[in-house]
């Protein structure tokens, strides 16, 4: 009986909450979107009036670091929610999880992807429509169609002074200093020159190519 009650009143929510209003607008890319204090003030409601309440609860997450277009590095957080309605009247419990993702150059990375997760986590389990379909997404497909920018010349010259020093240190031929560095980037991707590289591949390199170089320096000093 009791837990009927409860899937009773979560079935209330779905009869009072039929749509949510885009009323967020990402200026970026143009586009309006329900945001998580519209999607939650809307059920809110419906739940204190059921007495029911939902408790998040976040059970892992995970952090990696991502170079944008920019050269930039942010953070991008995957986090597993796991989300509990409890009748205040019968003490019945149900649980369900959901996941989240946010990416931010700062701190705020957990807190996108709590805030997301718990946004389609209502969406999804109160069936609540927006008129958003991720397959109807062409600005995504769009962007994924665009070519990567590619490495400036600043980024190519500097990487050339580097492999001629290293060269000449290790005495040796460019090419030895080329193919080493096509091996250590090899899991990640492949270049046949260093014209053909994104910006975000130079600047990979350019790391890999720095760290050999001061390793070389502080051989050197401490011989």
């Amino acid at each position: 009986m009791t837990e009927r009650k409860l899937v009773s009143k979560l079935s209330k929510v779905m009869q009072e909450v039929k749509y949510i209003q885009k009323r967020g607008k990402n200026a970026f890319h143009g586009y309006n979107y329900a945001t998580e204090s519209d999607v939650a003030e809307k059920v809110r409601e419906v739940l204190a009036e059921q007495c029911v309440i939902m408790v998040p609860d976040m059970k892992s997450h995970t952090v990696r670091e991502h170079i944008n277009a920019k050269g930039k590095t942010e953070y991008i957080v995957t986090a597993e929610m796991e989300f509990r309605f409890i009748d205040g009247e019968t003490g019945e419990e149900l649980i369900f999880k959901m996941y989240g993702e946010g990416q931010d150059a700062g701190d705020k990375a957990v807190y996108k992807a709590i805030t997301g997760a718990q946004k389609y986590a209502l969406m999804k389990v109160f069936m609540i429509p927006t008129g958003d379909d991720p397959e109807g997404d062409t600005g995504t497909d769009e962007r994924n169609e665009e070519k990567p920018e590619t490495a400036s010349p600043k980024q190519i010259g500097l990487m050339k002074t580097i492999v001629k020093e290293l060269a000449i240190n290790g005495k040796c031929d460019e090419s030895v200093v080329y193919e080493s560095l096509k091996v250590k980037v090899k899991n990640n991707f492949e270049f046949t020159d260093l014209e053909s590289l994104t910006k975000q591949q130079a600047n990979q390199c350019i790391k890999i190519l720095t760290a050999w170089k001061e390793e070389k320096i502080n051989k050197k000093q401490g011989a």
